[in-house]
């Protein structure tokens, strides 16, 4: 016959074990990982003496990117990769809901001036550019922009600033 304490004690130890078990199990499980709707691939170029050179940031679904630079048709290796973190995917998908690329014009323009800039933008098959005035960043247009209200120009400079700002954050984290 056992006692009203070591019945106690056998229960609480039960208990801890079963808890322990349940723990080990969400430990065990893999986190489920968020993802992006679609490839998003940012081609930022400015035109010049050479042509048309700039940079090409490249975020799979995953939020694995790669940077790499480019004149004209010609890409060179990635100087730069690595993996968002889920917050910047997580914000990036946030962003991504608010502009819906998918929904945006395939040509906008700020300029026909020559030497232009321009930031392409595509989504998987879809692609919408920005033509920007030259040496202009995005930032500076899109606050020129936002004085007007809304129109599909802000909303490609939110989704690109925000694409942006997340790869560099990484940039930042790893020097």
């Amino acid at each position: 016959m056992t006692t009203r304490p070591a019945r106690r004690l056998a229960s609480f130890i039960a208990a801890v074990a079963i808890g322990a078990g349940a723990i080990g199990s969400v430990a065990a499980a893999p986190a489920r990982r968020l993802r992006l709707p679609a490839e998003l691939v940012l081609r930022d170029g400015q035109q010049g003496f050479v042509g048309e050179s700039g940079s090409v940031v490249t975020i799979d679904r995953e939020g694995r990117f790669r940077v790499a630079r480019f004149v004209n048709d010609r890409i060179q290796p990635p100087h730069f990769h690595g993996l968002l973190r889920a917050e910047a995917i997580r914000e990036l998908a946030r962003a991504w809901a608010r502009v819906n690329p998918a929904d945006l014009p395939g040509v906008m323009s700020r300029s026909a001036a020559a030497n232009p800039h321009r930031l392409q933008m595509s989504v998987g098959k879809r692609t919408s550019t920005l033509t920007l005035l030259p040496g202009e960043t995005a930032q500076e247009a899109a606050a020129a922009l936002r004085r007007g209200g809304p129109n599909p120009a802000t909303r490609f400079l939110e989704l690109w600033i925000t694409a942006q700002k997340a790869v560099a954050r990484e940039g930042r984290k790893k020097r």
